[in-house]
């Protein structure tokens, strides 16, 4: 089960918030909207996006293109969805509204673009484990969606958080 960060709930309470196995052994990438509605991966199947109502209702928010899977999910502050897609090597962009889901960034020199961070001017950085080498790098993802090394040689990278200055 899902322990949400749904806005309704206090800090320091946790408690599920969908039933046993809503979501697949997938699941990734937690973030909340402004709305307080709770989003991760592979809800029902692999290659969906699952929101999580403040209320507790579940529904797929969308399902991804063909052969994608994602990962880490963030929001913008207009509110559009960010999702690594590691599968294809892509960081995919969502709209809200039309849920329409398409290719903000594509590099194929990704492994598979793991955990997003995004920075106060909007920038996005990816985590890139390599886990059959045990290595990774962290890539920066301008606001057009222009991929650039960020860093490099590190040990498998994962989780990622940018400090808000």
């Amino acid at each position: 089960m899902l322990s949400g960060c749904l806005a309704n709930q206090a800090a320091d309470e946790a408690r599920p918030v969908t039933a046993a196995n809503s979501f697949t052994a997938g699941i990734e990438g937690p973030a909340c909207d402004a709305r307080g509605n709770l989003y991760a991966v592979n809800y029902q199947q692999q290659g969906t996006i699952g929101r999580v109502a403040p209320d507790g209702r579940a529904d797929v928010f969308v399902t991804l293109p063909e052969g994608s899977v994602g990962n880490g999910i963030r929001f913008d502050r207009q509110g559009i969805m960010y999702v690594a897609d590691y599968k294809r090597h892509n960081v995919l962009r969502i709209d809200p509204t039309t849920r329409h889901v398409g290719v903000f960034a594509h590099d194929d020199r990704f492994h598979q673009p793991n955990d997003l961070a995004i920075a106060p001017d909007d920038t996005l950085y990816a985590s890139d484990p390599n886990w059959k080498e045990g290595t990774g790098r962290v890539w920066r993802i301008d606001r057009a969606g222009r991929v650039s090394l960020a860093a490099d040689g590190m040990d498998t990278t994962k989780a990622i958080a940018v400090s808000p200055d």
